[in-house]
C-alpha cells in the first residue's frame, strides 16, 4: 500500500508540474504564504481565546 501511494503521488506531481510548467513553483509558494497567514490567523485566536496579551505592537493586518 506504501509503494502504490508512493506511485500515486509521484504521477500527480508529474502531472502538476506537466500542467502548470513553469509557474508551478509560483502556485506552491503562494499556496504556502495562504496557508501560513491563515495558521497564523488561527494561532492568534487561540492565544487571545486562552487569555494572552500581546507584548508588541503590530504593524500590520
Amino acid at each position: 500500500m506504501l509503494l502504490l501511494t508512493g506511485v500515486i503521488c509521484a504521477g500527480g506531481a508529474a502531472l502538476f508540474f506537466r500542467f502548470f510548467g513553469s509557474d508551478a513553483v509560483n502556485i506552491i509558494l503562494l499556496l504556502t504564504l495562504i496557508c501560513t497567514l491563515i495558521d497564523n490567523a488561527r494561532l492568534r485566536r487561540r492565544l487571545r481565546e486562552m487569555g494572552a496579551r500581546p507584548e508588541g505592537k503590530r504593524t500590520w493586518l
